[in-house]
Order: C-alpha cells, then structure tokens, then sequence
C-alpha cells in the first residue's frame, strides 16, 4: 500500500472518529421551543440528585431564557414523552419564589407563578392530598367568589384555582394560578395526589 493511499484512509477514521465523538446524543440535544409570551425554552438540564427525603425527586428542569413573569406559564411535555415518563403530574408551590413547578417521573413540564395568601392569610407548608376536584366551584366562605378548576387541599379552604396573576394581588390563603394553566394541571392530577406547598424549592436549581 502506498503511502499517500494509506494517510487518505487514516484520515478518513480520523474524521469518522469526530463525527461520532461531537455529535450529541438525544439527551443532550437543545431543541429549542417558542411560547406565546415570547419566552423560550430548552430541553431539560440534569440537576443534582435531591437531599436525603426530600418529597420529591427532580432529574430533569427546564432552562428558560429569562423568568417567568406574572401570568405568564409554560407546560411542554416534550421531552417527558420522549424519555418514556409516565405517571400523575406532581406539584411543587414555592412561597418565596411565587412559583409552582409540576413533574412528571422526576422530569419539569411545567411551571408558572402565582399569587399567594399573606400575613394572617398565609398559605400554609407542607405535603397535601388533593381532597377535591371541582372545575367549577364557588367559594362558601367568600362572596361566593368563582375558583375554577378547583383542587382543593385542605377542608379549611385552601386550594389551588384559577385566578388573577398579578404582582398586586393576594389571596385568602388560597394558590392562584393563570386560568389557562389551571385548567391543564386539572385535567392532568388526580384525587389523592400529593402537592407540597414549601419555601425556597431546589435553591442550586432555580
């Protein structure tokens, strides 16, 4: 073999070699997605495992390209279908941050903010069952004031619910989130599914 012949195939591995060791695998491909508000997204980022008993585990978050605003949301389950994740959507309510996340299998599809209850309306912490679903309720306790897509969390009153989003705003003690988005985490939970209301979720995350 001659020499020139031999250095044309030794080149030619050499450049199949980099083909296969750059081109990224589905997980690490950015396909980048568009919403209505003008904001857009990436595929999920791996995040570090979750401390010892913490309610949920989160593998997966989505990487915006600037925060959410006051009604804005997004809920893309993309990347959740095509890594095979199956199972109810848990919920996440972040007090400090105004924020409510929802998983799947561990994997972001969805996230917005929210208006919250202060001082002696606060929105109490914790893990709670969804009690109720109603998609059409009406409050007993204030002015028969409308809360659509209503999941109720504790008998006292609390719930999430569709609702005005904005930075003046406040509630009873009540989550309210944006009508539309209310409406997709409905039909996407179940009674008896867990929602945990807590304070700075996942600091090293968001």
């Amino acid at each position: 073999m001659s020499l020139q012949i031999w250095f044309q195939k030794l080149t030619a591995l050499l450049l199949v070699g980099m083909v296969s060791i750059s081109a990224p695998s589905f997980a690490q491909t950015d396909f980048i997605v568009e919403y209505e508000s003008g904001m857009t997204a990436t595929s999920p980022r791996t995040t570090a495992p979750a401390k010892p008993h913490s309610p949920f585990a989160v593998d997966h978050y989505i990487e915006l390209d600037r925060p959410l605003d006051f009604g804005e949301h997004f809920w893309d389950e993309s990347f959740a279908r095509a890594s095979g994740a199956r199972g109810s959507a848990q919920i996440v309510v972040d007090l400090a941050a105004e924020q409510l996340y929802v998983y799947r299998a561990g994997i972001e599809i969805a996230r917005t903010r929210i208006t919250r209850g202060w001082e002696e309306y606060d929105t109490p912490t914790g893990v709670f069952p969804i009690l109720e679903k109603d998609a059409d309720h009406y409050s007993g306790t204030y002015n028969n004031a409308p809360m659509p897509y209503n999941l109720r969390l504790t008998w006292k009153g609390v719930a999430i619910h569709g609702a005005e989003v904005d930075s003046l705003s406040a509630t009873h003690g009540c989550i309210g989130v944006p009508l539309e988005f209310a409406r997709k985490l409905f039909a996407n939970v179940h009674k008896g599914d867990k929602v945990l209301v807590t304070r700075n979720w996942r600091p090293e995350v968001y």
